[in-house]
């Protein structure tokens, strides 16, 4: 219950703080956070480490890419890198066959908002 009402309490002072200024970047990490969430069960501290890992993933790749004219090519290899990165975060907190969950259900959210 501590844990719940600190998350609460953290995540809406956040938000508050934030909340004329929340990213593209934040607001796909919520969207992903929850519905990886809501889909494999995790408690309140798992979802927070899987929020953050995810900004941090999406405020990188903005902040290697955006207004710098680089190629398809080269995109690529920054997201792959950041990609390895994330999947090495997530293995602090995760097992194996957690992240595989995860980065399987990134991905069908993803195609499922592209429809």
């Amino acid at each position: 219950m501590k844990k719940m009402m600190l998350f609460i309490l953290l995540f809406g002072s956040l938000t508050m703080v934030n909340a004329q200024k929340q990213s593209h970047q934040e607001k796909k990490a919520i969207e992903q956070t929850d519905y990886v969430s809501s889909r494999m069960k995790l408690n309140d501290s798992k979802k927070l480490f899987l929020h953050n890992v995810l900004l941090e993933k999406y405020e990188s790749i903005s902040k290697q890419v955006k207004g710098k004219g680089l190629s398809k090519e080269q995109k690529k290899v920054i997201n792959k890198k950041i990609n390895t990165a994330m999947t090495e975060r997530l293995t602090t907190e995760f097992s194996k066959k957690e992240v595989k969950e995860i980065k399987t259900l990134l991905k069908e959210q993803n195609k499922s908002k592209k429809k």
